[in-house]
């Protein structure tokens, strides 16, 4: 996890079977939706979304096992990324 002054940033892999659907692509936006004060980016293969659009994350098109980078700036960005590796590791995207 990178700790940059208000710029944390962490890889993750995606564990649902199912990939990055709607349902769990809407508990990630409604988590960092949570987090006003940050900003945040999901990246996969060089292509970027804003983590707080369903419509980004969707486009992401994040199948089981893909390699996620969490970018988030802002006053709130290390417990936004604590919550969102947090929801990975338990397999709860």
């Amino acid at each position: 996890m990178s700790n940059h002054p208000h710029i944390y940033e962490a890889d993750v892999v995606v564990k649902d079977p199912e990939g990055i659907h709607l349902r769990n692509a809407a508990a990630l936006v409604r988590a960092a939706s949570k987090f006003p004060k940050a900003e945040l980016i999901i990246s996969k293969d060089g292509h970027e979304v804003n983590g707080k659009s369903i419509m980004g994350v969707l486009t992401l098109v994040a199948e089981r096992g893909a390699h996620l980078r969490l970018r988030a700036r802002g006053e709130e960005a290390q417990d936004l990324v604590k919550i969102l590796v947090a929801m990975f590791e338990s397999g709860t995207e």
